[in-house]
């Protein structure tokens, strides 16, 4: 399993696990300080290092799996004005910040991939290929993060997105549910990750990525399976 390969393929993804997940924290701590909840702030988590956002576990499981996550932004809900509106901009901001990453960097990529269609030679160069191989997983990378994050599944993103749209009474009765239940939906829920395909139900391949390929397919003008076998190919020069 760790063969040189593998440790070069975890080489190219680190700039873009690292910046996608750094923004992701950043920016959520960035909209609740905005919003009135300076929590973050006062954390330190107001920053660009990485070693005040990365959890072990987390960026281990995005270097081997390709998905993960960091330590959440600490977020005080009763500083904000209106709290409910404050949990779902403070919750939406990472994803989307990924997002806006995925695209700007796919914009890049699609340039990239044009110009290797037209110049093939070109990419006899060392350094053009290391730009693709590093582009290619960011872009990844963050529409990964992005869509993962926006699932309703407790502690993601999207749990607390799901809290702050649902009527009142609707979202204390899910509060509390989540507050029962939610360690068990998570642990479910990684299951239904890593062991789905095995037994027929393969949940990423079904609910993350298709909106991943359709949002590689907009912001590159190409097709996700097109832009991985010229990865491969390059890869293995």
């Amino acid at each position: 399993m760790f063969t040189p390969d593998w440790w070069l393929d975890k080489l190219y993804l680190a700039p873009g696990i690292l910046f996608g997940l750094v923004v992701h924290e950043f920016c959520h701590g960035y909209a609740a300080w905005r919003l009135g909840d300076p929590t973050a702030k006062l954390a330190g988590r107001l920053s660009f290092n990485p070693l005040k956002h990365l959890d072990l576990l987390g960026t281990v499981a995005l270097f081997v799996a390709r998905i993960g996550w960091a330590k959440p932004v600490p977020v005080d809900a009763r500083n904000f004005r209106d709290p409910r509106k404050g949990i779902l901009i403070t919750s939406l901001a990472g994803p989307v910040s990924n997002l806006v990453l995925g695209v700007v960097l796919g914009i890049g990529l699609g340039v990239i991939f044009a110009y290797a269609l037209k110049t093939p030679a070109a990419f006899e160069s060392s350094w053009l290929r290391l730009v693709y191989l590093v582009l290619f997983n960011a872009v990844y990378i963050n529409f990964i993060l992005a869509i993962f994050n926006l699932l309703p599944i407790p502690p993601l993103d999207g749990s607390n997105v799901l809290w702050a749209i649902l009527p009142r009474a609707a979202a204390a009765s899910y509060g509390r549910f989540i507050g029962r239940y939610g360690r068990t939906v998570l642990i479910v829920f990684f299951l239904a990750i890593f062991l789905g395909p095995s037994i027929g139900f393969p949940f990423f391949q079904w609910f993350v990525m298709p909106p991943i390929k359709v949002l590689m397919r907009l912001s590159t003008g190409f097709s996700l399976n097109e832009l991985w076998y010229f990865y491969a190919a390059m890869f293995s020069l």
